[in-house]
């Protein structure tokens, strides 16, 4: 993983999850501005996986089957959470998409922890 990838995604996803949970606070519903939000964190992460498939070394084992699927587990909780805060229309609803930037940087935490201690690169 490159270093400074890694801290803006989590940077992005630690500044999403705010600014969700103030809408929160507010009693906003998910709308438009929020959907762009999530795109925005969405690309980086995919960003995050490109860059990581072009990097991983191609012999099988050391750890590569769990970074991958802790990173792609990462990049599908915010869309999960995006379908299902714009189907609850009551204040937790945005709730539910704010958690998803929490659980997003813990994901990546541990996709960070994988890298540096299993794949040596």
């Amino acid at each position: 993983m490159i270093e400074w990838l890694y801290l803006a995604v989590q940077a992005a996803a630690l500044a999403m999850s705010a600014w969700f949970f103030v809408d929160t606070a507010r009693s906003r519903q998910v709308g438009r501005r929020h959907f762009v939000g999530v795109a925005v964190l969405e690309a980086l992460l995919l960003v995050q996986l490109a860059v990581s498939i072009a990097i991983v070394p191609g012999e099988a084992g050391g750890g590569k089957a769990l970074f991958f699927s802790y990173l792609v587990t990462t990049i599908l909780v915010p869309v999960a959470a995006c379908f299902w805060g714009s189907i609850d229309r009551s204040r937790w609803g945005i709730g539910t998409v704010a958690a998803s930037g929490l659980i997003v940087a813990a994901l990546l935490l541990r996709v960070h922890q994988i890298w540096e201690l299993q794949i040596h690169v």
